[in-house]
This record gives structure tokens, sequence and C-alpha cells, in this order.
């Protein structure tokens, strides 16, 4: 077997091994409106629990205070449980474990304890009852991500056509 034929076979066999199905990205809008009308919003990371109602949230970005950005908020953790378990948010409101602040000082953010909210000055300097019907969580629209292998896999198709059009041509 010529050089260019095991380069097209091994080519062809790395291409069919490696497709795999997209990444989906777990992204999810929210916001919530405070008594007065102020409106807390921005983006969370999460996965969506066994319950399909409550999602775990990794990480808030682009916190807006009435269409204002807010400073970032890298440090979210449950308020019940601290740092040993994730901070948890739901679809219809009844779950709402999370601090999400600027530092571990918390410093500057905001808190949802299932009966209250409460936030630093940056997101309305609150202390007031939470009300469910307030909050909105809704998934993001996400563009499907190649997974890496999948880009392997057409770099794998072309060079394998790229070898058989060599050998062909000679």
């Amino acid at each position: 077997m010529s050089l260019k034929t095991s380069l097209a076979v091994a080519a062809t066999a790395i291409s069919l091994t490696a497709f795999t199905s997209p990444a989906q990205a777990a992204l999810f809008n929210f916001s919530y409106t405070l008594i007065g009308g102020d409106v807390l919003s921005g983006m969370l990371d999460g996965d969506v629990q066994g319950d399909g109602d409550t999602v775990s949230v990794n990480s808030i970005s682009m916190p807006l205070f009435n269409g204002v950005a807010g400073p970032d908020l890298p440090f979210v953790v449950s308020n019940s449980a601290g740092p040993s378990l994730p901070a948890t948010v739901s679809f219809s409101g009844s779950v709402m474990d999370i601090i999400a602040c600027t530092n571990s000082d918390c410093g500057d953010g905001f808190l949802f304890d299932g009966s209250m909210y409460i936030s630093g000055v940056s997101y309305g300097d609150a202390f007031e009852p939470y009300n469910p019907n307030n909050w909105s969580l809704t998934a993001k629209a996400t563009e499907a991500v190649p997974e890496p292998g999948s880009v392997v896999a057409l770099l794998g198709l072309g060079l394998g056509a790229l070898a058989l059009n060599g050998k062909k041509q000679a």
C-alpha cells in the first residue's frame, strides 16, 4: 500500500470515529423586579437538574441594574451551604439559594435566600421580601459549538480527499 493510500485510509478512519454531537452551553437569562419597579437582570451559566426546574449556577455574567452594568460578580455560592454546594435558582422561582458578589467578603452584589432579596449599592441597596412572581429565568438561545473532535473529523476528511485526489492524478 502506498503512502498516499495509507494516509487516505488513516484520515478517513479518524474522521469517521471523531464525529460527536455539538456542545450546548447552558446559558440562561434572568431578571427580577424589585418592589419599587427596579430590575436586576443578567445571564447565568448553569446546569438544569433532574427535576427540570432547578438550575445549579456556575457563574453570573453581564449583571445589570435598571439597564446599567454593575460590577462583575465572580464569587457565586449557595447561601445556605456556602462554598460546599453550588448556588441554585429555579425556573419557577420556588428555589432561590444564591449569593453573587464581587469577592468573598461580598463588598457588593446580591443574595436570594427564598424569602428575601438583599443587595449592595450597585444592585439597589435593597432588603425586601422575595416575590417568586417577579422572577424570570429563561434558556438563552445559543448556537451549536462544534466539539474539537468534529473539527479533527473535518480535517481528516479533507486530508483523505486530497490524498485520494493526488493518487488519481498520478
